[in-house]
């Protein structure tokens, strides 16, 4: 690989902080300008799927820049929520720029904000850890690291996973049955812990007292900028922002079946190579080797070109929300090939049975 190729791989993960930036200068020129956001990302929907397969192993060396562009996205996430806040203070807006600073807000906090948390929250360190809180804390999700790291890791592509979509679940439900069970099983676990220790769940040393005290500074801080009469149109950015979060997570494992107890394997996951999927995402479009190995960094993950595939993953978000194009041209062929080709026989039992119940057969 020459030094060229290198630094093209290495400025690929700063493709999340650019679209943030050009959503920062829209809200900084305000009006119709708040649209910026949601433009940047149609255009790179459109881009990314013009591009060929990418499904090359990146074999970089390590670089101050890869890690700090984790931390790097944060502040621009929360310089544009804080910017919204003001906006709607300021009480000028029509109802055009507020719809687009909402879906632009949006789209920008889970392509910029949802790649570098996860990541972070696979890591082993306190600070990396707590710095990944910090981006769920924006998202009103600070303990979703527990649900996903100690649930969805272990129960992925099972009937247990309420992370992984069922086959016919249409994405609308999905996105906040998935973030309720997640959400339930991360006060359970972290019930279990205070309690081998002896201690309530609200102690003040446990994970729920301090989500909720981090939950409560955010919002004292937001409401102060934004004034209590944003409630309302605070509420439906979050609805918004959880359904655009389950149109990614929801393209992920959509219809895959594991049985329980069983090892997890590439097959267990849809893999998205695309050259700005990979890079907005920190390569977590690599999805199968990331179950497999899930603390590996980012950049050394491999591809798996011969597990199962799905095209880019903006595409598959933007169709998820279409369901007669998604389950035609999208995820029934594929499915139907999965089950031929890559379930084992306990597996193809139980998609005969879940086909059985979307109404497929």
């Amino acid at each position: 690989m020459t030094n060229v190729e290198k630094k093209a791989n290495d400025l690929r993960y700063l493709l999340g902080t650019l679209m943030l930036s050009i959503g920062v200068i829209g809200f900084y020129l305000g009006g119709l300008w708040n649209w910026l956001g949601t433009v940047a990302f149609v255009f790179v929907v459109l881009l990314d799927v013009a591009l060929p397969q990418d499904d090359k192993p990146r074999n970089l060396e390590s670089t101050g820049l890869q890690s700090a562009v984790l931390y790097l996205q944060l502040p621009f996430i929360v310089a544009l929520w804080l910017m919204f806040a003001q906006m709607l203070n300021a009480g000028l807006s029509s109802s055009a720029e507020i719809a687009g600073a909402i879906f632009s807000i949006s789209f920008l906090s889970a392509l910029g904000g949802l790649p570098p948390s996860h990541e972070l929250m696979h890591r082993r360190g306190k600070f990396e850890q707590f710095y990944s809180s910090l981006y769920l804390t924006v998202f009103m999700l600070p303990m979703n690291d527990l649900g996903h790291v100690r649930g969805h890791h272990l129960k992925v592509a099972t009937s247990e996973d309420s992370d992984t979509p069922r086959r016919g679940e249409l994405v609308y439900t999905f996105a906040f049955r998935s973030l309720w069970g997640q959400f339930i099983d991360s006060i359970e676990m972290e019930r279990d812990r205070l309690r081998r220790h002896k201690r309530p769940l609200l102690a003040t040393t446990g994970r729920f007292f301090q989500s909720i005290v981090m939950v409560v500074i955010w919002l004292l801080l937001w409401f102060y900028i934004a004034g209590i009469q944003a409630t309302p149109i605070f509420f439906l950015t979050i609805v918004i922002f959880f359904l655009v979060l389950g149109g990614f997570n929801y393209t992920q494992h959509y219809g895959l079946i594991r049985v329980v107890g069983e090892p997890i394997e590439p097959r267990h996951s849809w893999n998205q190579l695309k050259p700005l999927s990979r890079g907005l995402s920190f390569e977590i479009s690599n999805h199968s080797e990331h179950h497999l190995v899930p603390t590996r960094f980012y950049t050394d993950l491999n591809p798996y070109p011969d597990a199962p595939q799905m095209p880019s993953i903006a595409l598959c978000f933007i169709a998820a929300f279409i369901p007669p194009i998604w389950e035609r041209y999208f995820v029934r062929p594929r499915l139907e090939n999965w089950d031929k080709y890559y379930a084992n026989d306990a597996e193809k039992l139980l998609a005969i049975e879940a086909n059985k119940a979307a109404g497929w057969i």
